[in-house]
């Protein structure tokens, strides 16, 4: 064999390792949270008066694992995703959770007005600082029913 041929041989053997590697990264599934102890848990009043008056320290949860305590205002499903809106008819700020696919089954009894404890990671949130009605939001992703 030429020298030629055999530093190809080694080129497509290191791009051919690399892409499988690249390709198992990429695919490699989220992590399964339900399991995990959240770093802390809230009722629905004590995260939205955390909104409103301590902003810096909620900024600090985002992207934490925690529970929060409270009524489903909503619950949205289509055929491929569940979402839970936690809030009161007495405001219009609401905690929207994305419920883990995997964890789906286990909400499917789940009914508005339902008190409930939910946990997942908080992905951020807006809030309503021009006082326009439209209430604060804490967006969560990768929810699950909180184990007792």
């Amino acid at each position: 064999m030429g020298n030629k041929l055999k530093y190809t041989l080694v080129i497509l053997a290191v791009i051919a390792i690399a892409g499988v590697i690249v390709l198992k990264y990429v695919n490699k599934a989220a992590d399964d949270f339900s399991d995990t102890a959240p770093k802390a848990t809230y009722s629905f009043k004590a995260i939205m008066d955390k909104m409103s008056n301590d902003t810096s320290s909620l900024r600090s949860l985002v992207h934490e694992l925690v529970a929060v305590k409270g009524v489903i205002k909503k619950i949205t499903k289509d055929s491929t995703s569940t979402r839970v809106e936690l809030g009161d008819s007495s405001t219009a700020s609401s905690i929207t959770c994305q419920i883990d696919d995997r964890h789906q089954a286990s909400c499917s009894f789940l009914k508005e007005g339902q008190p409930v404890c939910i946990k997942g990671k908080i992905a951020g949130f807006n809030i309503d600082l021009d006082d326009l009605g439209l209430g604060n939001t804490l967006e969560m992703n990768y929810c699950s029913l909180e184990k007792k």
